[in-house]
């Protein structure tokens, strides 16, 4: 059977508003059992927003299971409870807020150079679309991305060949993201994949300038005609 047809109207409405939703903090994903699953795109985050199901009280009224990471300024863990339905959109503007608060806190544990890298190849590639931030790249321009990574993926295991012990976990770091962004490509929209890869240039960039020229330089021209003017 339909599972859209074994919930209530009143429940498929609520979650409406969610199904096209998209941000640059966070990605919706298949929620399978749950009725709604987002994740911080951060990969190297464990942070989330669920909702698991719902129950009908004795009033008539719908309430929410709902699980959520962190829990607020002062607990990082989760926390999961029931919750009314008509405060869905403001629980969840809260935990968009801890993300909000997360990137704009400074502290020593963040990495300016990788930042500062990052945001130079974001501008640089900019992408001038109304739609950028909701649609996804075409098929040809997706099918060029998983050739472009692929042919990285395969370069940077040729450099790890001569480098040392510390130089290899950074590259190791940037093989595992080749594969998170070519999985990420027919899912999320052009504005993600494109601060996905501007994250990955801007570590490339640090890790060495053999590795930035390998992965970035000798095809920065393909990449901006495929990319910016389309295939």
């Amino acid at each position: 059977m339909n599972k859209k047809k074994k919930l209530p109207i009143t429940i498929l409405k609520s979650l409406e508003s969610f199904v096209n939703l998209t941000g640059e903090k966070f990605k919706t994903i298949d929620p399978k059992e749950n009725l709604l699953f987002v994740l911080d795109i951060d990969n190297t985050s464990d942070f989330y927003f669920k909702i698991e199901q719902y129950k009908k009280m004795q009033n008539g009224s719908f309430q929410f299971l709902m699980d959520r990471k962190p829990t607020n300024e002062n607990d990082n863990g989760n926390n999961r409870g029931w919750i009314e339905i008509k405060n869905l959109e403001t629980q969840f503007k809260f935990w968009l807020n801890l993300l909000d608060q997360y990137e704009t806190t400074e502290s020593f544990f963040d990495d300016p150079i990788l930042k500062s890298n990052a945001e130079r190849f974001f501008q640089k590639f900019m992408i001038i679309d109304e739609n950028a931030d909701k649609e996804t790249f075409e098929l040809e321009q997706q099918l060029f991305l998983e050739e472009y990574l692929d042919n990285s993926k395969e370069k940077l295991k040729k450099l790890k060949e001569k480098e040392s012990p510390e130089k290899i976990i950074e590259i190791e770091i940037l093989e595992k993201e080749t594969v998170e962004i070519k999985n990420a490509l027919t899912t999320e929209s052009k504005k993600k994949i494109m601060v996905r890869l501007s994250k990955f240039w801007g570590r490339a960039q640090k890790t060495g300038l053999q590795v930035i020229k390998e992965i970035f330089v000798s095809v920065t021209t393909e990449l901006a005609k495929r990319l910016m003017l389309g295939p």
